[in-house]
């Protein structure tokens, strides 16, 4: 089977890395390309075992797709021919028996299975997404009504087969998403503040500084306290979608659910299971926020929360790791002495420590008077900020 993990712009290198610790990425001899890197997503090769061990252990990464077919689209025609053959000679099993589950074609497309589909298009002659989406639609349930004299019906809000059409240089590449809601909807945040930090993109910043695992962890504005139950989650070897109840390939023919108790029961590292964290905020909605968030994820009770300035704030014996997530058009933003405390703080309080700083813009970390020994640029949502990483000798 081959598979495509997709993640927010700029993480493709971290989800990479993730990848390559639980499949394997090297290319097979006169396979199609696996572990590649495009924009938005890494490509590997595994089985449905593997698509389950990807949902459930990935920490940067947004989906888990299943590629079902892909075929010249050039026109209308194409597009529509190629979908309609998916149906019409769908297998019984598709994928081999490695890991103990198959993913049953024919029984996939069954008509009483709704179904929707999202289409995408760069670089080729049809635009329309909704215009592919239609086609592509129109020549399964065609399919469908020749092969079982039925067709399914289309549920865009929770369908159990979501499809997703990626057209690229006219080539139509029909993909199953295993996932469901994205991956970086943890089930922890349950009280939010302004702007929070998404999942995926602090445990990304977390993976990209080197950090070692061990604690202690302060973050200098804890806010929801999103940065902190990621690294709670990475000490002591959590699985980051832990608390989701619900996932697509619970609906999929063939779902296999010894299989997937296996996977969840199998050990992750754990460098720091005590891991001790600390986080500060001046604002008492953030506290209580990143109390309640903390305490859904299992992680308050190995947490101090500190209503304070986080330039006041004294921090344990290290050396650990330091975060800090200014806030985004608010004093730190705007205010260049405000970042230079900042970097002030961290050479005289954290020497010796590792620090991660998300920062909205490419000129706010010039202002911390420290040399990142990283930036990655990412995206949060439409917003491109700077990822941060030093290392405060």
């Amino acid at each position: 089977m081959r598979w495509i993990a997709t993640c927010g712009r700029g993480l493709e290198e971290l989800l990479e890395r993730e990848l390559g610790e639980l499949v394997d990425l090297r290319r097979p001899p006169g396979s199609r390309e696996t572990g590649a890197r495009d924009p938005g997503g890494v490509a590997f090769a595994g089985s449905f075992a593997d698509g389950l061990r990807a949902n459930w252990r990935l920490r940067t990464a947004n989906r888990v797709l299943v590629e079902l077919a892909s075929w010249p689209a050039a026109d209308n025609d194409q597009l529509y021919a190629g979908a309609r053959a998916l149906v019409e000679t769908a297998p019984d099993a598709y994928g081999k028996r490695d890991g103990g589950a198959t993913l049953p074609l024919a029984e996939l497309f069954s008509p009483d299975r709704t179904f929707s589909i999202q289409a995408t298009s760069s670089h080729s002659q049809i635009r329309d997404t909704r215009w592919i989406a239609m086609k592509a639609k129109d020549g399964i349930v065609d399919a469908q009504r020749e092969r079982f004299q039925a067709r399914s019906d289309i549920e865009r809000s929770s369908p159990d087969v979501a499809l997703r059409l990626r057209l690229f240089r006219d080539r139509a590449t029909l993909l199953l998403d295993t996932s469901g809601e994205p991956l970086d909807r943890r089930g922890y945040r349950v009280s939010s503040t302004a702007a929070p930090l998404r999942e995926q993109l602090a445990a990304a910043a977390l993976l990209a500084s080197g950090w070692n695992g061990r604690g202690p962890v302060v973050d200098l504005m804890c806010g929801s306290g999103t940065f902190l139950a990621e690294a709670g989650a990475i000490a002591r070897g959590l699985a980051p979608n832990r608390l989701r109840n619900l996932w697509a390939f619970e609906r999929l023919p063939g779902f296999d659910r010894e299989l997937w108790r296996a996977i969840r029961d199998e050990p992750i590292p754990a460098p720091d299971p005590q891991v001790k964290m600390i986080g500060v905020d001046l604002a008492r909605e953030a506290i209580v926020a990143s109390q309640r968030n903390l305490a859904a994820a299992g992680l308050l009770g190995q947490t101090d929360l500190v209503e304070g300035d986080a330039f006041a704030y004294d921090p344990p014996v290290g050396p650990g790791l330091v975060v800090a997530n200014p806030p985004h058009g608010e004093r730190l933003l705007d205010s260049p002495e405000l970042w230079q405390e900042l970097g002030d703080t961290l050479k005289r309080k954290y020497r010796g420590w590792k620090a991660v700083i998300f920062a909205g813009g490419a000129t706010q970390g010039k202002l911390l008077g420290l040399k990142p020994t990283r930036r990655i640029p990412v995206w949060n949502g439409p917003l491109e900020a700077r990822v941060l990483v030093l290392d405060l000798w």
